[in-house]
């Protein structure tokens, strides 16, 4: 993360900024919910990855992801031609600040709840995603476009 380091070290006015200059490489939809609204609080309902390789396309992977907004609607994000993905669940680190050793709720809710992302250029044509949830777990994407859209509200 470059503005939202930490609880004690984030640039909100510096991201903001960041994000707006972005928004005209997104599709209407997308633009819009980014400017307005976020996952935070959102629970990971699932997670698919898709190799579509076809011997032409280049990158020809996509990663799709399901979340239950706060507010109860139901999203889906699409990372398109994706060329880095990393995720580094591990439950035993989803653990209360005041008891290191007893996993939050036992381990019942896995992935847990969105905290907070980043979305930031790499380049003119790519851009890194990445995703905080509240159960420790990073997620890291490196792709061309990312699109979301509600699926049912």
């Amino acid at each position: 993360m470059k503005y939202l380091v930490d609880e004690d070290h984030w640039d909100l006015a510096g991201y903001a900024a960041e994000k707006q200059k972005l928004l005209t490489r997104f599709n209407q939809e997308t633009a819009n919910f980014l400017k307005n609204n976020s996952f935070h609080d959102g629970k990971v309902v699932s997670i698919n990855i898709m190799n579509q390789e076809n011997g032409t396309t280049k990158d020809p992977t996509t990663i799709k992801m399901d979340i239950e907004h706060y507010s109860g609607e139901l999203y889906e994000i699409q990372w398109k031609n994706v060329r880095k993905f990393m995720m580094d669940y591990d439950i035993t680190r989803n653990v209360y600040a005041n008891n290191p050793h007893e996993i939050v709720f036992g381990g019942r809710r896995g992935l847990d709840e969105w905290g907070y992302d980043e979305i930031l250029s790499l380049s003119k044509k790519k851009l890194q995603h990445e995703i905080f949830l509240f159960s420790q777990t990073t997620i890291i994407i490196h792709c061309s476009n990312i699109k979301i859209r509600k699926i049912k509200a």
